[in-house]
């Protein structure tokens, strides 16, 4: 009962009633069924001897009251197909005899092919509506046909306890090439409101659920506010000698670098769910651009401070103040931005990346009910691939040059900590992007991890950079404020207050020890030098008087002695020559 009710049979039809080709029909059949010698025709014309032996009266249905009462479902398709075989048939003789090729004795008969190549080409108005025929398949245009839709529902005046009865209702009516509505169309919950063709679809799209979204805006937001926190510092503290040190321009780069990388982590936070497929579109190409924008600006600053520090180490003959310009930090960090902004840019134009809705599963009327999205082009990994080399290569390079740096004694070891960053920044790079690569299908995984390298990268920069200068200048300021002190503010007292504002490089202790330790020993062996000159001269003084010289030859020759060890003595002692060349000196072997 329950799953019959509401239900709706969709069939061809002949015709129903009102349709004035069907009433015409209706009302001959009625005319034929009353008239007695029609009826006794008909019956006569019926078959009685059938191939099994058995013989029929049909009299018995002919003379029912119900006999040709309604032409029924298939009636008027019976009598259209009687008709349009004779209008062929008709189309036939009236075609032989216009040519004179009239059908005669020895031409009674008509082929299959003729007669339906002929039927084919037929057309005219019948019972059932227009009949036209489809020259491909034969069969009639469904167009041309009628179709009606029954809904079958409860017949309360028929129904009887524990017994219900059903009636069927015509609703709709398909009629030269157009619906029409006859009644109203009651479903199985009785109401007339249109139920889901299907099940109702519960789709899972697998997007960043919300608290994983607080915990990546909540890293982009501690990443711009350190950025723009530090770069406002360095703009008020710029007049200070740690700033002035450091290259304010060399901070400001870093900042900005870092503000970039920490954005990169908004674009993450937009999908379809969030905006149409342009945006989405958008947002996917976003993320590279700010990601490797950010990262060739803060490297570029970075290498470029290492490097300066040694190449200033090596061209160095003694220790004193070497300045760094702003020119210095600007050449390579353009060279590197320019090479990335290429890269981005044709890779815009030539395949831009889009979001791409996979599929995961789908139901049994495979519609997808678990999908993700995902940035995808063609030839991203090409992109990528390029992009990784440039930046990660130009990372491997500055850790270089950071390492080499590590142990030069800077103002506030500046160059210890731009190791410590790359170093950290390296191993975070070489452990986070496979787990990327792995965690690429799960996107909440992929947000969260991409989001926390991000924060990593840029919140580690920052604080090794600036932490130290501002803790430094924090103590400065503390120990001015102490009365009677104002001398020993600063552990830097090599660093002079004037308007230098280059990197300060200064003396290492272990390395002033080194030099003490080797003038002691140029000391020592200029004494010994002395001592051999003087027992030299003592030999040849014995010597001259065992020959029998004459005092006043002797005398000369002491005089010259004398004034021979003292111009060598006055030349040891007066000169001063590099070190290297004094130790070289010592080292002569003396003859």
């Amino acid at each position: 009962e329950r799953a019959y009710r509401g239900t709706g049979v969709f069939s061809a039809v002949g015709g129903i009633p009102g349709i004035n080709a069907y009433d015409k029909l209706t009302k001959s059949m009625q005319q034929l069924a009353e008239n007695e010698e029609d009826r006794s025709y008909l019956d006569f014309h019926f078959p009685r001897d059938y191939p099994d032996g058995k013989i029929v009266d049909h009299s018995i249905i002919t003379d029912q009251a119900a006999f040709l009462k309604t032409p029924g479902l298939i009636g008027p398709f019976l009598y259209d197909a009687v008709v349009g075989l004779g209008l062929a048939s008709c189309t036939l003789i009236e075609a032989s005899e216009n040519s004179g090729n009239f059908l005669g004795e020895e031409h009674d008969y008509f082929t299959g092919e003729v007669m339906f190549r002929t039927l084919l080409n037929t057309t005219f108005d019948g019972a059932s509506g227009s009949i036209i025929f489809d020259p491909h398949t034969g069969t009639r245009e469904p167009r041309t046909a009628l179709f009606s839709l029954t809904n079958f529902v409860d017949d309360e005046g028929a129904s009887r306890l524990g017994k219900v009865q059903f009636k069927g209702i015509e609703t709709d009516l398909f009629q030269s090439g157009k619906w029409e509505a006859l009644a109203t169309y009651t479903f199985n919950d009785g109401s007339n409101a249109i139920p889901s063709d299907l099940p109702i679809l519960k789709m899972d799209q697998n997007c960043v659920d919300n608290g994983t979204k607080a915990v990546g805006w909540n890293l982009c937001g501690i990443v711009v506010g350190l950025a723009l926190g530090f770069s406002c510092w360095t703009f008020y503290n710029s007049k200070k000698q740690v700033v002035r040190s450091a290259q304010p321009i060399f901070l400001h780069t870093i900042s900005a670098g870092t503000l970039l990388m920490g954005l990169s982590i908004v674009p993450l936070t937009i999908g379809l769910g969030v905006t149409d497929q342009k945006g989405a579109d958008v947002a996917c190409m976003a993320f590279p651009w700010l990601l490797a924008t950010g990262f060739s600006l803060t490297f570029s600053a970075l290498f470029t401070k290492a490097y300066r520090i040694n190449q200033i180490m090596k061209s160095a003959a003694r220790f004193k103040r070497i300045k760094v310009e702003a020119v210095d930090v600007i050449k390579p960090m353009v060279v590197l931005l320019v090479i990335n902004t290429i890269v981005l840019t044709v890779w815009t134009i030539v395949d831009p990346l889009q979001r791409e809705t996979v599929s995961v599963e789908t139901d049994a009327f495979l519609r997808d009910v678990e999908t993700y999205g995902i940035c995808e082009s063609d030839h991203a990994a090409i992109f990528l691939a390029i992009l990784s080399f440039i930046n990660l290569g130009s990372l491997l390079v500055a850790l270089g040059q950071s390492y080499k740096s590590r142990k030069i004694s800077t103002e506030l070891q500046e160059s210890s900590y731009i190791f410590l960053a790359m170093a950290l920044i390296l191993l975070v790079s070489f452990i986070g992007i496979p787990v990327i690569v792995i965690a690429r299908n799960d996107v909440s995984a992929y947000y969260y991890v991409v989001a926390g390298l991000v924060f990593v990268v840029s919140a580690s920069i920052l604080l090794l950079i600036f932490v130290p200068k501002v803790h430094a200048v924090w103590i400065r300021i503390q120990n001015a404020n102490r009365p009677g002190d104002g001398r020993k503010h600063s552990a830097f007292s090599s660093v002079s207050s004037g308007g230098n504002k280059g990197v300060v490089i200064l003396s290492a202790p272990a390395e002033q020890a080194r030099l003490e330790k080797e003038n002691q020993e140029l000391k020592r062996l200029l004494s010994l030098e002395k001592e051999k000159s003087r027992v030299g001269d003592e030999n040849r003084k014995l010597s001259i008087g065992s020959i029998g010289n004459s005092s006043h030859s002797k005398a000369k020759n002491d005089d010259a002695s004398d004034s021979g060890h003292r111009g060598q003595s006055e030349f040891n002692n007066d000169v001063e020559e590099p070190p290297g060349t004094l130790q070289l000196q010592a080292q002569l072997p003396m003859k």
